[in-house]
């Protein structure tokens, strides 16, 4: 029985942690971390303030936290994960065409907004998210460019290099122009075609020879 309670107490807990999240989520990116005080967040979450600080010791933390989370979910998907039943030029395609999808998600844009905006207040914030999101990117497809080398259906001498030019050729200043208002979107014809011309000129410089 006692263990019973017990659990049910520990899910409680996690249910408000998650609604604690998820409502910090809303308001950070609605409002940014300046204007995004912890009662709109307890509002915004159906609980007490003090709640809040039951689960997080501070808005620092708990924006943190929140900005890790949102990270992970929006690269989490991004993988190579149908390599080896594919082709170079297939696989680079598919893997472009959700990068470039994902760069345009107004909440992935939202996020972008507000870690620029954070960036002074939070110096290490930028290394740490880049690290999970961005970074990580890079080192799926530098390994699965290794791979493909070894395989001897590519020739990339340096795989880390050839990931980053690759995502550059695929943004260039796609996010740029959608972050500035300049263009918020594009349609799937422009990404295809936007992926097909870069496919084609990476595997023009490292298909094998």
């Amino acid at each position: 029985m006692a263990q019973s309670a017990a659990a049910a107490i520990s899910g409680l807990s996690e249910r408000k942690r998650r609604a604690i999240q998820e409502a910090g989520t809303k308001v950070f990116l609605r409002r940014g971390y300046d204007s995004a005080s912890m009662d709109l967040i307890a509002a915004e979450a159906g609980v007490s303030k003090q709640t809040i600080y039951n689960h997080f010791r501070s808005k620092d933390d708990l924006f943190r936290e929140i900005i890790a989370d949102i990270t992970k979910s929006l690269f989490g998907p991004l993988s190579m994960s149908e390599a080896a039943r594919s082709t170079p030029a297939r696989q680079l395609r598919s893997f472009g065409q959700d990068f470039l999808a994902l760069q345009l998600q107004p909440s992935s844009l939202a996020l972008h907004r507000l870690v620029i905006a954070a960036s002074a207040r939070f110096p290490g914030l930028g290394a740490e998210l880049f690290a999970v999101g961005p970074g990580r990117l890079i080192r799926v497809l530098a390994d699965y460019l290794r791979m493909e080398t070894k395989r001897g259906r590519l020739a990339v001498d340096d795989p880390e290099r050839a990931a980053e030019l690759f995502i550059g050729m695929l943004s260039g200043r796609v996010q740029l122009r959608a972050l500035l208002g300049v263009r918020k979107t594009m349609s799937q014809a422009e990404i295809d075609s936007r992926v097909d011309d870069c496919v084609s000129d990476f595997i023009a410089l490292y298909g094998e020879k």
